[in-house]
């Protein structure tokens, strides 16, 4: 399936509004808050669309005004696994403006949804013309994304204490492979008696998209 097409009509007073209340513009002048918006599009997708596809360049970020988003990721297995639901006021793409790297997973949009999209354009033109302002909102952002990765830590800390539990494996950040609960940590490896170890990129990922 091809992902939704690009382009669409300005944002509504309501979607405005909406967005001045997100902590992404906390702090944001009006004039420059208005001037982001102006640059803005709103895009209304219908279910069982694709927004964004894994391994595609990113030209844009958005943030969800109504509807829901699913964050996608495909194992190694080929199992995929949703990673992330996003409603209103969340933000999906911004991790790109950090990393400058392809989409990282696919998203979807289940059920409809409205989107605010901004392009990665626009808040380059913010950067030149008051970098002051463009540094608050990328600082905004950061914060947002930290929160939502202490979140995923989280996530993953619980499905790796079910995973040990009927296994009895525990996984080292310096392992080459699982090792039992009870088998005694490599001596010529440093923390040698750490017992765990963070999944690997298949395993899952955020969505820095």
């Amino acid at each position: 399936m091809d992902t939704v097409a690009q382009g669409g009509p300005a944002l509504e007073d309501r979607d405005i509004a909406f967005l001045g209340r997100l902590s992404m513009f906390a702090g944001i002048a009006p004039g420059v808050f208005r001037t982001i918006v102006e640059r803005a599009q709103r895009r209304d997708i219908d279910s069982e669309q694709i927004l964004y596809r894994e391994g595609e360049p990113a030209k844009e970020m958005a943030v969800v005004l109504s509807g829901t988003l699913e964050v996608r990721k495909r194992a190694d297995s080929g199992i995929e696994s949703c990673i992330a639901t996003l409603g209103p006021g969340d933000v999906v793409g911004e991790m790109s403006l950090f990393d400058i790297q392809p989409r990282s997973a696919d998203v979807w949009v289940r059920p409809p949804a409205t989107l605010m999209l901004l392009r990665h354009g626009a808040l380059g033109d913010l950067y030149r013309a008051d970098p002051e302002s463009y540094t608050l909102l990328v600082l905004n952002m950061a914060r947002e994304l930290s929160l939502r990765l202490r979140r995923f830590d989280e996530a993953v800390a619980h499905i790796m204490g079910h995973i040990q539990a009927a296994t009895g494996v525990i996984y080292s950040p310096i392992a080459r492979a699982p090792r039992p609960a009870d088998a005694p940590a490599s001596n010529d490896a440093p923390n040698a008696d750490a017992r765990t170890r963070s999944p690997s990129a298949t395993d899952g990922d955020t969505h820095h998209l």
